[in-house]
């Protein structure tokens, strides 16, 4: 008779945790990513990233173009992949994936500690759509950002990851 009640229970909590586990919210698979971009409505995890090949051009070494996110705003980054720090941010044209000579911009980034290997990531040039624009012009990207690309640049030894994402701005 107890071990039928224990089997009860186990079958009850199985099913518990089985429920908890399918309606966990996006914000809880987000949080266990570990880079993820914030912006004002949403998180997305960023998957894809990229690295400098020998030749002087990016090439995407994780991922694909599909598994790059295209925002209208940004917020700020948290980056959680232990033994990797951030070190700057960089806005490019897509021509950075063809021609070592491609116009780009490095950006000053601030950190914050938020857990023992977490750190939130402002970027405050991204902060305000026309400062955005005036990047977009300055690495020569038509108007409205089509074929930009913004990268969080990780580092970890001699090991530096380009983590991209595209900020959408509307045609004025």
């Amino acid at each position: 008779m107890g071990n039928s009640r224990s089997r009860q229970f186990s079958s009850a909590a199985a099913a518990a945790l089985a429920a908890v586990i399918l309606l966990a919210p996006p914000m809880a698979i987000a949080q266990q990513a570990p880079v993820v971009l914030y912006t004002s409505k949403e998180q997305i995890p960023l998957k894809a990233y990229a690295e400098f090949m020998r030749s002087g051009i990016l090439q995407l070494v994780s991922g694909s173009a599909r598994d790059i996110p295209t925002v209208t705003d940004f917020s700020y980054l948290r980056c959680g992949l232990t033994g990797w720090q951030p070190k700057g941010a960089m806005v490019a044209s897509e021509e950075l994936f063809r021609s070592e000579t491609a116009e780009r911009r490095l950006l000053p980034i601030f950190t914050k500690p938020v857990a023992v290997s977490t750190v939130a990531v402002r970027v405050a040039d991204l902060e305000r759509p026309e400062r955005i624009a005036e990047l977009l012009r300055a690495v020569k990207v038509p108007e409205g950002g089509e074929g930009s690309f913004f990268f969080l640049i990780l580092s970890s030894g001699d090991m530096t990851r380009y983590y991209p994402f595209r900020i959408a701005l509307p045609k004025q």
